[in-house]
């Protein structure tokens, strides 16, 4: 069997390019290479410069020529096909597990199962991993999704092991009824599919942590944000019994002639660099990537990153000292600009819901937190600026502790709060809501046929609830909230993680609709009560939801891009998706624009390039002439606290059209 690597971390800190830029390089040195993407929002494949699809295509290029038997395949998994390709192979012994261990008949038991399960789509896709791996491959680089969705990733193994241990207990009254009966025990369909998802489990879970087989690299930008969540994600993988062997700091300034803006990011990122070094880097390599003029795209630029990848020793320095103290914040912008950030949000002010999206690492926080300052002070309506991203990074652009409460910031506006959600809290709040009405239902009934024997049947539903649920719990806290905030700007995950949070009401109805639908079906057996309340008054929150998305007087999205290829052409779909959702988009920002270069070859080779992408995402006007394409500069270092975030706004361009 192959060996694997996994390239992990926050997303925009550029996994993708090093995932393949390290696969190319191991291909080009003779080696059979397998690139693969779990990233729900797939980029793998704008990286390479080729389609790709969920079956393997191999990689033809001079740039790949090497000793025999070296080779490049690459592939994009799509992790709902293969889940229903899973759910193809068990739907029957899983319904039946379901069947004798609740109230539920075949057609309940249907309409649960196509809301997918917990963790199975995470663990359908690690055996995906394995399945495409063939022995005929010598290693696997797979390019992970942001933070949050790799955790669960990782973590999928325990999940599906919890979730079996649900099913097993689900089914334990019919096997001891089965096996008095027969007089023997015999292994049904059912009991065959509780032991395959331990064993799949089991087996994906030691290959994770198998350091012979497995390694995991942490790819990290030289910012006091990106230190933060590689400090909290690397601690997690510790936790979950999973070693991180390298650190790779990525799109390092190189050395070069002075200039205002590239000495300040210089100057910041080497203090960080040394932070990353004591807090991450003493029994871990660390990797020193230079930021490239343009972004690499396609195998022969890809090439030289995979040598710099693959390097050893360690290349400890790439910037030129600096001998003077730079102080300040550098904006690459011009002195003065037609139109502030405070005329911006004309168009804004009346939304209810304004979301703010795109792919990680574009700064979306930074434009999030920046819009609700300028709401909050555009009027006196009460403002909340929330984060449903589970790798939080708020209270990092404030300056200040956040956390899950509705915190006023010192130096904003009075009427603007903050909150970063705790989704898992949020869903744990209503399951003991829904269980407690569960147990007076019990109790009151004294019933416990087609329940498990301890009574737990129904409850254990819970455990098979949809995945995103937390999340949309999270964001239902908050809707529900509307009596103290009239507006709510609500800071996204990125793309793949976001989509899916849009797309979860819908799965959560189906399954709020179907409980409902079981407690009326036996209502002769016991009373909806308290549950059938609890139930009706969470479907209520979710349609509420639902129609305040669709609402385009009320909603409206704001899409955050970089000048790049790659974020460009992610940018293009999230707008396709958010289109065929008949969801508003609002405005496109392009942010961290070197807009003044000056005389530094450096920032005039990059405005250059930026200036070809903007023109680019200048034609989605013609599909949306009310969409603006606000232009944000490139600071340095990277603005941080009220007084920054306005100074900064006053530096925006909305370019040739403001939002109307």
């Amino acid at each position: 069997m192959p060996a694997f690597t996994f390239f992990a971390g926050k997303g925009g800190v550029g996994k993708t390019t090093c995932a393949a830029a390290a696969a190319v390089a191991a291909a080009a040195a003779g080696a059979r290479v397998l690139a693969l993407s779990t990233d729900p929002a797939h980029s793998l494949g704008d990286v390479l410069a080729v389609p790709l699809s969920h079956r393997p295509k191999r990689l033809r290029s001079r740039a790949l020529k090497a000793a025999a038997p070296g080779s490049l395949d690459a592939a994009e998994i799509d992790g709902p096909r293969a889940f229903s390709r899973w759910l193809a192979l068990h739907r029957r012994a899983l319904g039946d597990i379901i069947e004798e261990g609740t109230w539920l008949d075949r057609s309940d038991i249907d309409a649960l199962l196509s809301l997918s399960v917990p963790g199975i789509d995470e663990l359908v896709g690690l055996i995906e991993i394995v399945r495409l791996a063939r022995p005929d491959y010598d290693r696997v680089v797979v390019d992970t999704a942001p933070t949050g969705h790799t955790l669960r990733l990782l973590d999928a193994p325990s999940t599906v092991t919890a979730v079996a241990r649900v099913l097993d207990e689900l089914y334990e009254e019919h096997r001891m009824v089965r096996d008095q009966l027969a007089r023997v025990a015999r292994p049904e369909a059912a009991d065959r599919l509780i032991e395959l998802l331990v064993r799949e489990a089991g087996e994906a879970g030691a290959l994770l942590r198998d350091p012979t087989r497995v390694r995991v690299r942490w790819i990290t930008l030289p910012e006091e944000m990106s230190l933060a969540e590689s400090r909290d994600g690397i601690g997690t993988l510790d936790r979950m019994g999973l070693r991180v062997d390298a650190v790779v700091v990525n799109a390092v300034i190189p050395a070069g002639a002075p200039c205002p803006v590239c000495d300040r990011r210089r100057q910041s990122e080497q203090r960080v660099i040394h932070r990353i070094r004591k807090a991450l880097g003493q029994d871990r390599s660390l990797l020193i990537v230079p930021e490239q003029l343009q972004e690499p795209r396609g195998v022969a630029a890809l090439r030289p990153v995979g040598r710099r990848l693959e390097a050893s020793p360690v290349e400890r320095r790439l910037s030129r000292p600096l001998r003077r103290d730079l102080r300040g914040v550098a904006f690459s912008a011009p002195a003065h600009v037609g139109v502030t950030a405070s005329e911006l949000p004309s168009a804004l002010r009346d939304l209810m819901l304004l979301f703010v999206g795109g792919k990680g690492g574009v700064g979306k926080t930074t434009i999030a937190a920046t819009l609700a300052l300028t709401l909050g002070r555009s009027d006196s309506r009460r403002t909340l600026l929330l984060s449903t991203d589970p790798a939080h990074s708020l209270g990092d652009i404030l300056g200040q502790p956040v956390g899950d409460g509705f915190v006023r910031i010192p130096g904003g506006p009075r009427n603007l709060c903050a909150r970063e959600v705790d989704a898992a809290a949020a869903l744990r709040m209503w399951r003991t809501r829904l269980e407690g009405a569960l147990e007076e239902i019990i109790a009151a009934s004294g019933v416990t046929s087609g329940l498990t024997s301890d009574g737990r049947g129904a409850a254990e539903l819970m455990d098979l609830a949809p995945p995103g649920m937390d999340e949309l719990f999270g964001l239902l806290s908050v809707i529900e909230s509307r009596e103290r905030f009239s507006r709510v700007v609500v800071d996204m995950a990125p793309t793949g993680h976001a989509l899916r949070l849009l797309q979860t009401p819908d799965a959560a109805l189906a399954w709020v609709r179907l409980l409902l639908h079981v407690l009326l079906k036996y209502r002769s057996v016991v009373r909806p009560g308290k549950m059938g309340s609890e139930l009706v008054e969470l479907s209520r929150s979710i349609r509420a939801l639902q129609r305040d998305l669709l609402d385009a007087r009320r909603t409206g999205f704001v899409v955050v891009t970089r000048a790049a290829e790659v974020p460009r052409l992610e940018a293009v779909r999230l707008l396709e998706r958010l289109r065929r959702s008949r969801l508003s988009v609002r405005a496109v920002v392009v942010n961290a624009l070197t807009l003044a270069p000056g005389r530094c070859s450096r920032c005039r080779a990059v405005s250059i390039a930026e200036r070809r992408q903007v023109a680019r995402l200048q034609r989605i006007r013609r599909q949306r002439p009310r969409c603006a394409i606000i232009q944000t500069p490139l600071t340095a270092p990277p603005v941080r606290g009220f007084v920054a975030l306005e100074r900064w706004a006053k530096a925006w361009n909305p370019g040739p059209r403001q939002i109307r």
